[in-house]
């Protein structure tokens, strides 16, 4: 799918408004992962995480028996995160793991309501470390941002700005805009780097192909 467009070592963001389908495609990377028997750790900050989706995507892809699909699911290994200061030592663990591919979703959210003073060194820190681990274990990491759209006055347009967008932009290797997820259809565009832009994706989240 998205790893297709690039090298092993690779950190990507998906960015995108509430609602355009970023939970929905990294469940489906999971679920695509482990048909191909690659692991996963799908690291959650907003208990987002659905095993029935995945569930439901393999049995709609493959003719898989019950024990089968319950085999394939081991592939796949989860974590909680409430706290911020956790992903230190989750990071630590995971640089001892074999496995092909980490999701991290909605982990940005915490960092709004935790170190007040030095927010931003704490979000540069946890995504420079993610870009280390990628390129040093040679595997694909995947986490979701996201676009929030404000509206100071009832004069005045929309404003979007994405979450931490200077402290985050420095360090990612490939940022992907979601929008659009109509029908289990995502619209995905690709805004870094450059060599990508020209490439425009429908990604169905509802079985296991790219159309």
């Amino acid at each position: 799918m998205l790893c297709n467009f690039s090298k092993a070592g690779t950190l990507f963001e998906l960015v995108g408004e509430k609602g355009s389908g970023k939970t929905s495609l990294i469940h489906t990377i999971c679920a695509t992962n482990t048909i191909n028997n690659k692991k996963s750790i799908y690291i959650d900050g907003s208990g987002s995480f659905r095993p029935e989706f995945i569930r439901e995507y393999l049995d709609r892809s493959a003719n898989y028996s019950k024990e089968e699909i319950i085999q394939h699911l081991k592939n796949i290994s989860y974590v909680r995160v409430y706290e911020p200061e956790s992903i230190t030592g989750i990071f630590r663990k995971i640089r001892l793991l074999n496995v092909d591919c980490i999701v991290i979703d909605d982990l940005l959210y915490l960092y709004l309501h935790h170190h007040r003073a030095k927010i931003r060194f704490e979000v540069r820190k946890f995504i420079r470390e993610m870009a280390l681990i990628a390129l040093i274990k040679k595997i694909n990491i995947i986490f979701t941002n996201t676009i929030v759209r404000t509206k100071r006055d009832q004069d005045l347009e929309a404003i979007s700005y994405e979450l931490f967008y200077n402290d985050v932009v420095r360090y990612i290797h490939v940022k992907a805009l979601l929008q659009n997820n109509i029908n289990n259809i995502i619209d995905c565009s690709f805004i870094y780097p450059e060599s990508l832009e020209s490439i425009k994706l429908k990604i169905s989240v509802d079985r296991a192909d790219t159309l």
